[in-house]
């Protein structure tokens, strides 16, 4: 965490170094790696915002390009590893859209009832391989809803390296939800992305405050070597 960034005041500093949060937590020794929702639907095309949104209206675009180059490097070396990998894709199925709590804060686009095809592929770069989980939500947290837990218990998973879109959303719900299962938890700060930059910002800080621990990629790949 820097605590030099302007969203901290100098009040919080001093909130933070009194209550002393921000402490590393730190890796264990059998890792997950969990790519939040990182389809197309949310990645976009590598271009500013607004031009991907045209083509993709709830997307990141250049933004999210950038983390799915740390992702991929994540991948490739998890892949090494033999540490397992988890995907989790979000989308509501037409006849469930009634129960779609997104779209009583969205009015654009999950109201409509009709999705491209392709919502829940994912680019290239980082599509899932054979041996390689893709779990299906429909809420925020990969946890609710779903048989991940079972997954983690039988995988005998202690830490969750988490990468994804959005940073915000469904990434920083997936990361409390984690914490409350009381894993160690790192989040790459350059493999995630959202659509809105405060967001974004606020949420590495306050997770690494309280929830995770924030790294860059390169910490996470020298850790995925160690094994």
């Amino acid at each position: 965490m820097n605590l030099k960034d302007p969203f901290i005041s100098d009040l919080d500093r001093k909130i933070i170094e009194i209550t002393g949060y921000g402490k590393r937590r730190g890796f264990g020794e059998k890792p997950a790696l969990m790519v939040v929702d990182s389809q197309k639907q949310f990645v976009g095309i590598d271009r500013p915002i607004l031009e991907s949104m045209a083509v993709y209206p709830l997307s990141i675009g250049e933004q999210a390009w950038k983390a799915l180059t740390k992702i991929r490097m994540i991948l490739d070396k998890a892949r090494k590893k033999r540490i397992p990998i988890l995907y989790s894709t979000s989308s509501v199925p037409v006849s469930e859209m009634v129960f779609n709590s997104f779209a009583k804060k969205r009015h654009k686009h999950e109201t409509s009832g009709k999705m491209p095809d392709d919502l829940e592929e994912f680019p290239d770069v980082i599509k899932p391989l054979e041996g390689e989980w893709v779990i299906h939500k429909r809420y925020a947290s990969v946890f609710f809803g779903t048989s991940l837990m079972t997954f983690l218990n039988t995988l005998h998973v202690d830490t969750l390296l988490v990468t994804g879109f959005v940073t915000s959303g469904c990434v920083r719900a997936f990361v409390v939800d984690a914490f409350s299962y009381n894993f160690n938890v790192v989040v790459a700060e350059d493999g995630v992305a959202d659509r809105f930059d405060f967001a974004h910002r606020l949420s590495l800080i306050d997770m690494d405050l309280k929830y995770a621990d924030v790294l860059p990629s390169d910490e996470i790949l020298n850790y995925i070597d160690s094994l």
